[in-house]
């Protein structure tokens, strides 16, 4: 589902988008992303035998988070674009596959694709 509260200002580019992902397995992910707001950069995980999540989960200032046991998660403050650049580098010198592939990238995009399939027709769209 997508939401304009100003289509004048979001006239070129989606507000809000929320949707939900039902897998093979039984989980369910439930995901929104806006540009109304500023500041929601986070994500929580929840398991059979606890939870995770970030926040900030997709920061350029540093990356933390924490567990249902208490525990904290910080990631090593780094330049993602310059270690991307760096790998796709070292995959052209040594003639290696890159860390994330081409079907990855594939099929994040057939998933976004199903989405707005989905905010256009109003119904659920099946990718499997």
């Amino acid at each position: 589902m997508e939401t304009k509260t100003d289509p004048v200002k979001f006239k070129e580019v989606d507000e809000s988008i929320v949707w939900q992902l039902k897998f093979p397995g039984g989980i369910i992910a439930y995901c929104s992303t806006t540009y109304l707001v500023n500041g929601i950069n986070r994500y929580t995980a929840y398991a059979e035998n606890g939870w995770f999540g970030l926040d900030p989960a997709y920061s350029y200032g540093g990356i933390r988070g924490r567990r249902s046991d208490g525990k904290e998660i910080i990631a090593e403050e780094i330049d993602q674009f310059a270690a991307e650049m760096d790998n796709f580098a070292h995959c052209i010198l040594t003639n290696m596959p890159s860390k994330v592939s081409g079907e990855e990238g594939l099929r994040d995009i057939r998933i976004l694709m199903a989405v707005y399939e989905s905010i256009k027709t109003g119904q659920p769209v099946k990718l499997a």
